[in-house]
């Protein structure tokens, strides 16, 4: 498909997109520039994923991609499985801190689970695929 102009571009790119995920998926994308989170180095192999986009294109991910702590340690927080390439299942911590807005965005989710009458897993599932899927477009259209 050829786009005719940038803005067309951009109307076909958003609107693959649901609305009510946009802003915390662009929020996502930015985490890549955390030098708290990034380089994340997998413990058992030795893999160094650089920033989010090399993680989310070399990393394979699991069922239960993205779970919310809200009472774990006093600190809400939100833990993002993937599995590197040799297997081991590495885990990303989102806080306030590195992601301010997390409780935003599970107040989104379960609105949206809500209004579409889906589970909230599933709902979690939409909104990690679609993140992943802008992330690693993002990267490609940098690239």
């Amino acid at each position: 498909m050829e786009y005719q102009g940038e803005a067309n571009a951009f109307t076909l790119m958003k609107s693959s997109y649901n609305d009510a995920f946009l802003e915390f998926i662009k929020a996502f994308a930015q985490i890549g520039k955390d030098s708290r989170i990034f380089p994340k180095k997998c413990r058992a192999c030795g893999a160094v994923y650089s920033n989010f986009a090399d993680y989310i294109h070399n990393t394979n991910p699991v069922g239960h991609g993205l779970e919310p702590y809200l009472d774990a340690l006093d600190v809400p927080r939100t833990l993002q499985y993937r599995n590197c390439r040799c297997g081991t299942t590495l885990t990303i911590s989102f806080t306030k801190e590195t992601y301010p807005l997390i409780e935003s965005l599970w107040e989104m989710i379960g609105k949206e689970s809500k209004k579409s009458g889906k589970p909230v897993r599933e709902v979690v599932s939409e909104f990690r695929e679609q993140c992943n899927r802008y992330i690693k477009e993002q990267d490609e259209t940098a690239a």
